[in-house]
């Protein structure tokens, strides 16, 4: 049995990440540094900007808009970066992570006190 044309209109299977379709493809490569795809586990950071009206427009939707305070719960290998916003944990996919730049200078290193 032959499963013909599983592909879209773009190529591909489809699938993206939590707020994106791999909409960043074909932009060049960009460094990861400053954005919330660079974030490490247990990092704090403030979103800065999200450069996709639809992807902000989502974001917002769950708490996570331009200015909220955010905590890296983990990363997972080639796949998206799971992320804490007040009560919400939200799955970022890798490709839109890669384009929401965030200020770390709130971030909060393990060192404890």
């Amino acid at each position: 049995m032959h499963h013909g044309g599983a592909q879209g209109p773009h190529g591909g299977n489809g699938r993206g990440g939590m707020f994106g379709r791999g909409r960043g493809r074909g932009r060049g490569r960009r460094s990861l540094e400053g954005t919330l795809a660079a974030l490490r586990q247990g990092d704090r950071a403030m979103i800065a900007t999200i450069d996709d009206d639809s992807a902000r427009a989502q974001a917002l939707r769950f708490g996570m808009g331009e200015g909220s305070q955010i905590s890296c719960v983990t990363t997972l290998p080639g796949g998206p970066v799971i992320v804490r916003a007040g009560r919400q944990e939200i799955a970022v996919g890798r490709s839109l992570a890669a384009r929401i730049t965030v200020d770390r200078a709130c971030e909060v290193t393990d060192a404890r006190a």
